[in-house]
């Protein structure tokens, strides 16, 4: 949800609890949601990449491009393929 959309319906939870009485169900309940939209208001968005991931990624593909490069200079059985299967297991 954006800014503007959380603070329409905080809006709107207030006019609600405007027109009900204090002690009814009705108004604790709205009440609560008040609290909730509130609190996921003040939260920071998380991010969606994770950072562990990409480091690890390319930390395997960078052993990857090392092995074929090394094969490159000196002519050896191809073991990087056989690295990738192993890594996953």
């Amino acid at each position: 949800m954006t800014k503007k959309k959380i603070d329409d319906e905080v809006i709107h939870c207030l006019e609600v609890l405007s027109g009900l009485e204090p002690g009814s169900d009705r108004y604790g309940a709205v009440a609560n949601d008040l609290n909730t939209i509130c609190e996921a208001r003040s939260k920071k968005p998380s991010s969606p990449i994770d950072w562990n991931t990409i480091i690890g990624s390319g930390t395997a593909f960078g052993q990857v491009l090392a092995i074929i490069f090394h094969e490159r200079l000196n002519v050896i059985a191809s073991k990087a393929i056989g690295f990738v299967v192993k890594s996953r297991i």
